[in-house]
């Protein structure tokens, strides 16, 4: 019987083996780059967020209302000082609303900014659960009623419940809408399908 000698090559694996490895490496590579620019980012952010004078205002503004239990006047302000503070409130939890969102689309590192702000992220979003779910409430002139407005901070809500079983989860039925409009924050929200609500 007679053997016939392979022509395989065992050498003609290599450069596959090499291509394959460096991809391998290329990936982790990304990730970890990914991973440093996430976590760069939300330090940077947190930094920048709470050094700043407007920053350090708009806090002052939603601690005083947190330790009154004063949310609720700012609804239907009558005086500038409470429109002032309305709008200092709401960008306060608009600026929550960012970061839940760069933590959402893993544009900030979750871990990093839990670690700093779990603690006042969730108290800060049930202090302020009370307005929320009133200015979720929107009156339209239209159709004259009530419409829900779940999407608002809904983003917030959604990282608070996610890191701490006691954080308020508000739905529609959470607290009814008011029998009358009052205030600026009743004004009804544009659809969000209509393409010239854009």
């Amino acid at each position: 019987m007679v053997c016939v000698a392979s022509g395989f090559q065992w050498t003609a694996l290599v450069g596959p083996a090499v291509i394959a490895i460096s991809v391998v490496v290329a990936f982790f590579g990304v990730k970890t780059a990914r991973s440093s620019a996430r976590q760069c980012a939300t330090l940077d952010m947190i930094e920048k967020v709470e050094s700043t004078p407007h920053y350090q205002n708009l806090h002052a503004a939603f601690s005083y209302h947190r330790r009154q239990d004063s949310f609720a006047k700012l609804h239907d302000p009558k005086e500038t000082k409470d429109k002032d503070e309305r709008q200092a409130v709401l960008n306060y939890l608009n600026h929550y609303e960012l970061i839940a969102i760069g933590i959402s689309k893993k544009i900030l590192d979750e871990q990093i900014y839990k670690s700093w702000m779990r603690g006042p992220f969730v108290r800060d979003w049930n202090a302020a659960a009370g307005f929320i779910q009133r200015e979720r409430w929107k009156w339209d002139d239209g159709t004259r009623a009530w419409e829900y407005h779940a999407v608002l901070f809904e983003n917030y809500q959604a990282i608070a419940c996610r890191w701490s079983t006691d954080a308020t989860n508000l739905v529609q039925d959470t607290k009814p809408h008011p029998n009358t409009p009052s205030g600026p924050g009743d004004e009804a929200l544009p659809d969000g399908n209509d393409p010239s609500s854009a």
